[in-house]
């Protein structure tokens, strides 16, 4: 099967999935748009409040995806920051249909740098690793969906087409979901244990991944099992040091958006502890001052969490 028809039987799975956002989604994509004044051209919903269910209570996640960060940030280092290292993040809170208070994380990113980033043209596994993963789609202009599918397609082959090499042979269907989310797990700054997150997330969607398999890969001799073929040990190895320097190059990226985030994500510090402890259970008291100026004692901060285990 070539790649074209690969992307193509993924696409038609990524399509099938899209439905309704639900109504606290919806509140807060319209709290976002008010806000920025209707300069997205489309968002995606995806990640664990996604995963969790419309009553999770979980703070949602969206891309919002824009012409260009000078709409958003103006002329200056933010802009500069952004293109630099996308994405921007951002906050905002909306009233829910019960009268709920709904919070909301969204990063800004530019659409030609959505597009080429999740398409595999960057060497970092952010933005194509986790839109391999369910993810649906806010966008009225037909033909940009179209595109928009196609990208998250493009996303999942590069994704596991980054991750086969590392297998070989007839696997469980799961396994190649799981190896490549723990490799990129392993690139960011996280403070869950990657092995046990991959395995939560797969065994989420299991279903998915075993169709994405499907599509990928030619089925192995067992029920449930797929067949990678082996790449040989030059492509293996290959393989292995472009998922060694995303590690190397990952973790101290992830550190420069944290600090970014810090000038654009109003109560950044809270988010960033309460993401912490709701992750790996490590919690520290912090002081006004400090929220303040998270800049001034990030340092301190981070060792703090770090003697309490918050990092892998």
């Amino acid at each position: 099967m070539s790649s074209t028809s690969r992307i193509a039987s993924i696409r038609s799975i990524i399509e099938q999935e899209q439905r309704p956002i639900g109504a606290r989604a919806e509140a807060l994509v319209a709290e976002i748009r008010h806000k920025h004044q209707g300069i997205d051209k489309a968002l995606l919903f995806y990640g664990s409040s996604l995963r969790a269910g419309e009553a999770s209570g979980k703070m949602l996640d969206f891309y919002v995806l824009v012409d260009s960060y000078r709409d958003v940030h103006g002329l200056g280092l933010k802009q500069f920051g952004s293109f630099l290292a996308p994405p921007s993040v951002h906050y905002c809170e909306a009233e829910g249909p019960d009268g709920e208070r709904l919070r909301s994380k969204y990063s800004i990113v530019s659409l030609s740098a959505f597009r080429r980033r999740a398409r595999g043209g960057a060497l970092e596994s952010m933005l194509w690793a986790r839109f391999a993963q369910p993810t649906l789609l806010i966008c009225e202009d037909p033909d940009l969906r179209a595109d928009l599918l196609d990208t998250l397609a493009h996303a999942t082959h590069h994704f596991l087409s980054e991750t086969a090499p590392l297998l070989n042979g007839d696997r469980e269907d799961t396994a190649i979901w799981e190896r490549g989310l723990m490799e990129s797990y392993n690139t960011e700054l996280r403070p869950e244990d990657a092995v046990g997150r991959s395995k939560q997330i797969v065994a989420k969607h299991a279903d998915r991944c075993q169709a994405m398999a499907a599509a990928m890969f030619a089925p192995g001799k067992a029920s449930g099992s797929i067949f990678v073929p082996d790449r040989g040990p030059l492509r293996r190895n290959l393989c292995r040091a472009r998922w060694f320097t995303r590690r190397i190059v990952g973790k101290p990226m992830g550190a420069f958006r944290v600090l970014k985030a810090f000038f654009t994500f109003d109560a950044g510090l809270d988010y960033v502890l309460e993401k912490i402890k709701s992750h790996s259970g490590a919690e520290i008291e912090v002081s006004d001052h400090a929220r303040k100026y998270p800049l001034l004692h990030a340092p301190v901060l981070a060792w703090r969490l770090f003697r309490k285990g918050a990092f892998k």
